[in-house]
């Protein structure tokens, strides 16, 4: 087994320098022409240094952190392809961890990070407002920051770190006016968790430009953020008056609300109309195509990695753009 004394000997260095050339200690940097020759002969040899030793020697691994609220949706699994591979470009290896919405819970999961010594740790999922655990995420924050990694959020801006801004609010906002151009005037939402930042921000955007622009809203549903919400939701506006069409705060809620239609006997868009937010790959191969505002969560994943390992300033915000994706379940 080949080791650093190997190719401290076949660089003519002392194995001080080659560890120094390898793991690139901060403070104690090698001339560029040793650190060449130290890197070429652990090339020659095929020596891979000990992670655990290089750790020790930066005070950081190369582990890039990504907390998701959860693993299984599809709106998580893109952004982790998305920091995936911009982690990749910079020699980062990604440890990807699931801790649901509850702030204590995050705090516990930062904490390990902390103790993993993670280069940099990004957050993505919206923190639901009023969360008792709040100040607990903001103390394992600070811990993490203290080691030198550097923080940034999607969709959790009220953190204050740098963060991706998802386009919540001009997203539905231009929704609602291509709707109301198309000839809508009566609209439900289908809100989504009303403590969420993104959800409330959706559905009072979109609500908003509705009224401004003589709509009407029949009713404001507020549930949890996935498919039996959308399908119980559905549920209770088929009980009362019938909008022309309901908009939902993210597109698994869109998904349960189209089989209730069906359930009902009712057709898209012919008796009423659907659209969500999000845009998913999933959506593809629903029939009939839900018209939605679509936002690259890949995208976001890689804007992400940019602020916390890129060279731009410690503290900075970027916003996600959005398309809107006009499909069968909304007439032209």
């Amino acid at each position: 087994m080949t080791t650093l004394s190997d190719v401290a000997r076949l660089a003519g260095v002392s194995p001080a320098t080659a560890s120094r050339a390898l793991n690139d200690t901060p403070g104690r940097t090698v001339r560029p022409e040793l650190r060449e020759r130290v890197l070429n002969a652990a090339r020659e040899l095929n020596y891979l240094p000990n992670a655990a030793a290089q750790t020790m020697a930066r005070g950081q691994s190369n582990s890039l952190g990504l907390l998701v609220n959860e693993i299984s949706d599809p709106h998580f699994l893109s952004v982790a392809s998305g920091v995936s591979k911009a982690a990749a470009r910079y020699g980062c290896i990604l440890t990807l961890s699931s801790a649901g919405i509850a702030a204590a819970a995050r705090a516990e999961v930062v904490d390990l990070m902390t103790a993993q010594r993670v280069r940099a740790l990004i957050i993505a999922g919206s923190i639901a407002s009023g969360d008792p655990g709040l100040d607990q995420l903001a103390a394992s924050l600070s811990r993490l920051d203290a080691t030198g990694a550097r923080i940034a959020t999607i969709g959790a801006e009220q953190l204050g770190v740098s963060s991706v801004l998802l386009p919540s609010v001009s997203g539905s906002a231009a929704l609602a006016e291509e709707l109301l151009a198309a000839g809508y005037r009566r609209f439900a939402v289908l809100a989504g968790p009303a403590n969420r930042l993104a959800a409330a921000q959706r559905a009072d955007s979109f609500s908003e430009r509705v009224r401004a622009g003589g709509g009407e809203i029949l009713a404001t549903i507020h549930g949890e953020y996935d498919r039996a919400a959308g399908y119980r939701g559905m549920d209770e506006l088929l009980a009362g008056p019938l909008p022309e069409l309901v908009f939902a705060t993210n597109d698994l809620l869109a998904l349960g609300a189209l089989r209730r239609i069906r359930e009902a006997g009712l057709v898209v868009p012919t008796d009423i109309a659907l659209a969500g937010f999000g845009g998913g790959e999933f959506l593809t191969d629903v029939v009939p195509g839900i018209t939605s505002v679509f936002m690259d969560t890949e995208r976001a994943g890689e804007l992400a990695v940019e602020l916390v390992l890129g060279p731009g300033p410690s503290l900075h915000t970027v916003e996600l753009g959005f398309e809107l994706d006009l499909r069968e379940s909304t007439r032209r």
